[in-house]
């Protein structure tokens, strides 16, 4: 099966696993033929040490999730969420098209959970990998001490145990922790959940397209059936690019970046807004990029940029420029 370069979008984030960079790789432009690809390299001498391809006797299962990063656990295993493609791992298969995988650092399959409503969504464009995984800290309650979760554009939330992933049952997913269906905006092609969640002290936080900044509540393994708090903005492309920074388990604020483009592929428009809010209470804003004026805007937005919070700073990457955000002297 050749790699063509010319068919494949290189937008995950690289893994650094074990002295290995792994590489996530999707399509460029839905041109045919394609496949989620990932290929890991020493990252020292840069040879290549392993290649591993989503739907090797299909087509599809790219590898999006946002421009999230693939994901390791601590005996190295890897984890990613895959899109729209071919499937037939139920039937002993190698095709694993709108799925969340786990694989070896050698590239063999170890485990995986594949949505009951697998078809649906590969006939309507509602790709589970569109937005990527998050591995949870070991859970010091309950009965799976070790959970990932995931959502895509069909706006449903899959709590998944990492020792067992459950596979695929056709008829629903009562094999895995807990689904949360519809719970987020869903429905069409460009709705849904585009981001990687992100984990705080006992939260998750999911943005999907056109819809609040939402935070769940975990206890015992088990997100709460509503959201126990939600931003007062609404973030209308690409949902909300986020990031949380903290003092240990205090002082925890969630940075997100609004995207204000004409639209999802379409990145003119008004400039991005960066937020901040209390990670306690997602409807107390701290501070946003338009409270004083000029003096902060932000650079128009870049779609699936994350900004990244280091040494007291807030950096955001923008269509022609790096912002950089501190505390005023």
């Amino acid at each position: 099966m050749p790699f063509d370069p010319l068919l494949e979008n290189q937008r995950p984030g690289l893994l650094l696993n074990k002295g290995v960079v792994y590489i996530g790789f999707a399509s460029h432009g839905d041109n045919h033929p394609w496949h989620g690809w990932v290929l890991g390299y020493n990252s020292t001498t840069l040879q290549q040490l392993m290649i591993y391809n989503v739907t090797p006797n299909a087509s599809g299962g790219g590898i999006w999730q946002g421009g999230g990063a693939l994901a390791a656990d601590g005996a190295g295993n890897i984890y990613f969420a895959t899109g729209n493609g071919g499937f037939d791992a139920d039937m002993g298969g190698v095709d694993y098209g709108d799925s969340v995988e786990k694989i070896s650092p050698s590239g063999s399959v170890v485990d995986y959970f594949t949505p009951s409503d697998q078809q649906n969504m590969d006939a309507n464009d509602l790709d589970l990998g569109s937005g990527g995984p998050v591995l949870l800290v070991d859970q010091p309650s309950g009965p799976y001490p070790h959970e990932l979760i995931a959502g895509g554009k069909s706006g449903t939330i899959y709590v998944v145990n990492r020792d067992n992933m459950g596979h695929y049952n056709p008829n629903q997913d009562n094999q895995i922790i807990q689904s949360l269906p519809g719970i987020l905006p869903n429905g069409g092609l460009q709705i849904g959940n585009f981001s990687t969640p992100v984990y705080f002290n006992g939260y998750v936080y999911f943005g999907a397209v056109n819809d609040y900044l939402k935070a769940f509540q975990l206890s015992n393994g088990l997100l709460s059936t509503a959201p126990t708090s939600q931003s007062t903005a609404i973030y209308p492309i690409r949902g909300g690019s986020f990031a949380i920074s903290a003092n240990g388990a205090t002082n925890g604020i969630l940075w997100a970046i609004q995207n204000n483009g004409a639209s999802p592929d379409n990145d003119t428009g008004a400039p991005g807004v960066l937020f901040a809010y209390d990670a306690t209470n997602l409807g107390s804003e701290l501070y946003d990029t338009g409270q004083a004026g000029g003096r902060d805007t932000l650079d128009l937005a870049v779609k699936f940029a994350i900004p990244l919070v280091a040494n007291g700073k807030v950096f955001v990457a923008g269509q022609t420029r790096l912002t950089v955000y501190g505390v005023l002297p």
